[in-house]
């Protein structure tokens, strides 16, 4: 079956706009002021996502829900960082699952059922993850345990709502600010400090990579995805991160471990600010992880 490529960024300049003002830092200079820019120092987050999930794949989406794709990988590759660059006593709790973003920016956020169609825009996604927070592969929710990403369930809970039983699961694990980012090195400076980008345009690529993994900007695209890395040589650019499986023909990184590969491609700097110039893309930071448990005080059973 031929590849289809599947889209479901749909703007809402005024839904950003109120969402943007409601923000106490609402830019990235505002939230980050210390952040500095090392234009000598390239970073991949990944890796700190393939230290918690060492068997993680980037799936691919089933039907118009780019917008919780991109932003469950930002949170996913958020928690990682937490967890292994800042050091903060959390575990990996599973892969963010994006019907619960999808879901929520569409009808919590909205307060608003059957939207019709499919879609979402960058700042009710960023506010699903602030106020209604995310669910997770593989945990307990009271009986119910989710295993997969699933179109499906994408698709009912655009059009329902996540499921009034799982809200309060979904808050204890919420991200605790976001800030717009408008410019590439407002995404390098974020991503250099550990805070992955989600990105929302109408920017298209050719669906083959270039040089080593570089990918070209050709037509439009209303897509949602996510900047994970940042590179200086042989020119500034992000690792821009897709949602539709190992999508990408032509020449890869051999740099980038296999899973990304083909579901990601470098993107120069001057494409990645004409994305992120659209406003409605947002660095993320401060995750509510999941806490070690702790070990019972008779686990050795008299043993030692």
């Amino acid at each position: 079956m031929a590849f289809k490529p599947l889209f479901g960024y749909a703007p809402n300049p005024a839904g950003t706009a109120r969402f943007v003002s409601s923000l106490a830092k609402p830019m990235l200079a505002d939230a980050g002021p210390a952040l500095t820019l090392d234009t000598s120092k390239d970073v991949f987050l990944g890796s700190a996502l393939l230290a918690c999930d060492q068997h993680w794949r980037r799936g691919s989406q089933q039907i118009g829900s780019c917008v919780g794709w991109g932003w469950a990988l930002s949170v996913d590759i958020l928690a990682a960082c937490d967890i292994h660059l800042r050091g903060e006593a959390e575990v990996w709790g599973g892969q963010t699952l994006a019907a619960s973003i999808y879901g929520f920016s569409r009808v919590e956020v909205r307060g608003q059922r059957n939207l019709g169609g499919d879609g979402s825009y960058g700042a009710a996604a960023a506010k699903a993850v602030t106020k209604f927070g995310t669910l997770h592969l593989g945990q307990d929710y009271g009986g119910q345990r989710f295993t997969d990403q699933n179109g499906k369930r994408e698709k009912e809970w655009g059009r329902d709502g996540v499921p009034d039983e799982l809200e309060q699961y979904a808050a204890r694990h919420t991200v605790s600010d976001v800030a717009l980012v408008m410019s590439f090195e407002d995404a390098a400076k974020a991503i250099q400090n550990g805070y992955p980008v989600a990105v929302c345009s109408m920017q298209g690529f050719d669906m083959r990579l270039r040089d080593g993994g570089w990918l070209k900007p050709q037509g439009t695209w209303a897509h949602c995805m996510m900047f994970a890395a940042v590179r200086w040589k042989p020119r500034p650019a992000l690792l821009c991160v897709n949602s539709w499986g190992d999508c990408y023909s032509g020449d890869v990184d051999p740099a980038l471990p296999t899973v990304f590969q083909r579901s990601a491609g470098w993107v120069d700097a001057d494409t990645c600010t004409r994305m992120l110039a659209g406003q409605d893309s947002f660095a993320l930071s401060g995750y509510s992880g999941f806490q070690p448990r702790a070990i019972p005080e008779n686990w050795l059973r008299g043993i030692m």
